[in-house]
């Protein structure tokens, strides 16, 4: 998309029809009633990049029928999946957990999970960490055995009770069978996968909390807050940026809403005349629909009133996306664990979409032990919100996907190093608690290490003892460096906003700062009104300098 992942993964294991036998009966979702085994293999999933084979990974698949609700509440059968590591399913190793997986937006009905189309969890399941993990997912609505039905793309938690009831019945199954689902569950999802990831720890925490944890839920590049997504969009209406999937989210944000506009009064041609053809029908993949857009900006592709953020069809869709936003009516349970990842210049998913997430669950401030709540963080563990916005890229896909992936695959991989006895290492709780710009600074000299003294040598300008390169405010330092970010695309403001996404902040900066700069003595008695000044005069003499030079620059007195 907005929401997809922009390019094909790799096809995963054998490509089988979906069961169009005859439903069941009507059953309520979440029940315990017999689950049905439509397909079951052994196979083999691969990571593979430009049809170079990386790792593969024999793995033992079963396609499930579960029953679930469709967008009115009412009862439906949906199709999912259970994929479990070879040496896993015959007892070879114990099993870590079980991995809740959403899959990301697709548009052909082939490009689902019980067609063989394994979405990027090949990439984490394969790598040579091995993580012994039971995959769940499920097809969604509209894919597998409903793909008769339209798809429910990035509207309220439909696709969260999917989710949900998609994990309930693969727990069934394994208990069935006296497969261990070992003692960890994480949620993830990428892109409107993480959408739907979110949506499900929704789900969980509002309906599902006697029956359902989450040791984590970790999602990347997530559409969270639509209607901020669509206004970056707005924004972007000029600029080369993959359109493909703007259509997609308005189109079914005003299907669902029941908003009842014409295709013709949203989109202009080629859009309106194919939206049913290319979005709908199932017919074609992501890529397709990719090639017919290719060379198009956002304002060649919605309508006037809709760039100008004016009149009667703005305004329904900001209600709709508003009424059916995530964070309607849910207060996150503390006790869940997140990480929130996203690509800090991502031109598909936008980041203002993905920081409203983080933003959401700053609202909501627990106790805890050894952490400190939704306080969002760099480092693991440390609170129960872990962020990374530190790749200053708009790739959503090679860069931003496959860290995602990469990431997963190690979060898989450590989390039962972390914990036993439900409980964190306790070993491991010592490593990071002085992880903190200050705490490592501290610990350093604990060690004997005379940071402020190696600052000072490495910030003079010629020979040791000379002339300090210090007497620079902070600010008047990120200005030396403006043109170095330069050279790698960036700049300090960015840099500030990555560093602030991640959990760095810049009272954490400047605290550090000055710090640094200070004798000895009165190193330690900095307070916090002592930092909340410097930093004040620090920002009004920043940019009262880059004031001045704007006037100089472009010969312009204010006195004349």
């Amino acid at each position: 998309m907005l929401l997809g992942m922009a390019g094909s993964l790799p096809t995963s294991g054998a490509m089988l029809p979906a069961d169009t036998g005859s439903a069941a009966a009507s059953q309520a979702a979440s029940t315990a009633l017999p689950v049905r085994v439509i397909h079951e293999l052994d196979t083999t999933w691969t990571f593979s990049y430009n049809d170079l084979q990386l790792f593969s990974r024999e793995m033992h698949r079963i396609d499930i029928v579960y029953p679930s609700k469709d967008i009115d509440g009412a009862d439906v059968e949906l199709s999912g999946q259970v994929v479990i590591p070879t040496e896993v399913y015959n007892g070879e190793q114990p099993c870590d957990g079980i991995l809740l997986y959403n899959h990301f937006s697709t548009m052909a009905k082939t490009d689902v999970p019980t067609r063989g189309y394994a979405q990027g969890i090949d990439y984490v399941m394969t790598t040579p960490l091995k993580p012994n993990w039971i995959v769940v997912t499920s097809d969604f609505l509209g894919f597998g055995i409903t793909e008769d039905r339209d798809q429910v793309y990035c509207f309220n938690d439909i696709n969260g009770q999917a989710s949900i009831d998609c994990l309930l019945a693969a727990r069934q199954l394994l208990s069935q069978r006296g497969i261990s689902q070992g003692r960890f569950t994480i949620n993830a999802g990428y892109s409107s996968g993480g959408f739907d990831a979110i949506a499900t720890q929704r789900v969980r925490d509002l309906r599902y909390r006697d029956q359902v944890v989450f040791d984590k839920t970790l999602v990347g590049g997530a559409p969270f807050d639509i209607m901020a997504a669509i206004n970056e969009f707005i924004n972007w209406k000029d600029e080369n940026i993959d359109v493909t999937f703007v259509p997609m989210t308005l189109g079914f944000l005003n299907k669902y809403a029941n908003l009842g506009f014409t295709y013709d009064q949203l989109f202009k041609e080629p859009v309106a005349s194919h939206f049913e053809e290319w979005y709908m029908c199932g017919d074609y993949d992501n890529d397709y629909v990719r090639a017919q857009l290719k060379g198009l900006k956002v304002s060649d592709v919605i309508q006037d009133d809709l760039l100008s953020r004016q009149g009667e069809i703005y305004s329904a869709i900001r209600k709709a996306a508003e009424e059916n936003s995530l964070a309607n009516g849910w207060t996150p349970d503390s006790t869940q664990h997140y990480f929130v990842f996203h690509a800090m210049r991502d031109s598909v998913v936008p980041t203002n979409s993905g920081r409203a997430f983080i933003e959401f669950l700053n609202r909501f401030d627990y106790d805890g032990k050894r952490c400190d709540g939704f306080k969002k963080t760099i480092v693991p563990e440390r609170t129960r919100l872990q962020t990374n916005f530190m790749i200053p890229t708009g790739k959503h896909t090679m860069v931003g996907g496959i860290a995602f992936y990469l990431t997963l695959s190690s979060a898989l991989t450590a989390q039962p190093l972390l914990y036993y006895d439900d409980e964190l290492n306790t070993h491991y709780a010592d490593l990071i608690e002085p992880a903190t710009l200050m705490g490592i600074v501290h610990l350093l000299e604990e060690k004997g290490i005379d940071v402020r003294a190696l600052y000072k040598r490495l910030t003079s300008s010629g020979e040791e003892g000379g002339e300090s390169g210090g007497g620079l405010d902070f600010f008047s330092m990120l200005a030396q460096l403006e043109e170095t970010l330069n050279n790698f695309g960036t700049d300090t403001t960015e840099v500030l906003q990555m560093l602030s996404d991640s959990g760095i902040e810049l009272t954490d900066l400047l605290q550090l700062f000055t710090y640094l700069n200070s004798e000895p003595a009165a190193a330690r008695t900095l307070s916090a009104k002592d930092i909340r000044e410097a930093s004040e005069a620090c920002i009004v003499g920043y940019y009262e300098r880059r004031l001045t030079n704007w006037l100089k620059e472009n010969n312009v007195n204010i006195f004349e």
